[in-house]
């Protein structure tokens, strides 16, 4: 018998999972007891209790699990690239606009017709909008950078 039937043998032995006619050829054979020996040495050198999970596992894992239920909200650092994308198209958009076929007399006369007083109303919306820009910067924002 090679060495490795062997050693599945005992290993299927020890589990108690080895047929009555396999245990009588396992006896029969020489080296077995030596085989045993030195699988049962190994086996009290490894301790079961180390595969076991702390008493705190489930804990951490209910806890990761809870985490992950959370809403994620970006950090002011991870809007900045947003915020340079939605610019740098506001900007890309304004220009193809402003080159457009609409001469400039027209768009001169929609903006001289369309100018409103600055009203508490407006003023109020600066005010709110900046508390949003505010809001989503980790910096201060003075009004005159703006």
């Amino acid at each position: 018998m090679n060495a490795k039937k062997l050693e599945k043998w005992i290993l299927l032995e020890q589990t108690g999972e080895l047929s009555p006619r396999r245990q009588k050829i396992l006896n029969q054979c020489p080296g077995v007891q030596e085989r045993r020996d030195e699988l049962k040495t190994l086996f009290d050198a490894v301790s079961l209790s180390a595969g076991e999970p702390s008493p705190w596992a489930a804990t951490r894992i209910h806890a990761r699990v809870q985490r992950g239920h959370r809403p994620v909200l970006l950090s002011a650092r991870a809007w900045r690239p947003i915020l340079a994308l939605a610019a740098c198209l506001t900007l890309i958009v304004t220009t193809i606009d402003f080159r457009s076929d609409s001469s400039p007399s027209s768009v001169a006369a929609v903006a001289v017709g369309e100018v409103d007083e600055w009203n508490v109303q407006f003023e109020e919306d600066l005010t709110e909008l900046e508390g949003l820009i505010l809001a989503i910067s980790d910096t201060s924002l003075d009004i005159m950078e703006m």
